[in-house]
């Protein structure tokens, strides 16, 4: 890696008008990510204490992409054998957990990639990037893309 490009990086001034509007977004994005993994793991130690699921797997760790069939079937699959089958209490306190964790999760991810999408475009209204430099910039680059291109 040459140093010296790297220090020589052109950063693109930002207008006072695209730093009122990022700022706050990038808070917001802030704040969605944090929310989301207090929730996280708030569902993950529920799921510990109550059902005895030490290790929740890369599913379970992200049990809001699930849809409610698949986290009860994740569920049933990660507890430990001396559990026993869930019973209709604890099946209903595991639906009523998801649907009081997982659409909110949902919800601000989904804001938050509008968001995410909005600060590109203006990072790349900041850098004066044409049409053109854009779609080769996502034609070249997209593994290194935070998201998939609206």
């Amino acid at each position: 890696m040459d140093i010296a490009k790297v220090k020589n990086f052109p950063i693109a001034p930002p207008t006072d008008e695209i730093r009122a509007e990022v700022e706050p977004a990038v808070q917001r994005l802030i704040e969605f990510t944090q929310a989301n993994q207090a929730a996280t793991r708030d569902i993950l130690d529920w799921l510990r204490v109550e059902h005895g699921i030490e290790k929740p797997g890369n599913k379970l760790s992200d049990f809001a992409s699930l849809p409610l069939d698949d986290f009860l079937q994740e569920v049933k699959k990660r507890r430990p054998k001396a559990a026993g089958s869930l019973g209709p209490k604890p099946l209903k306190e595991l639906k009523e957990a998801y649907n009081d964790y997982a659409p909110t999760i949902q919800t601000r991810r989904a804001e938050g990639l509008t968001l995410e999408h909005r600060i590109s475009d203006l990072v790349n209204q900041a850098y004066g990037l044409t049409p053109e430099e854009i779609d080769l910039m996502w034609k070249t680059a997209p593994p290194r893309m935070p998201f998939a291109r609206h």
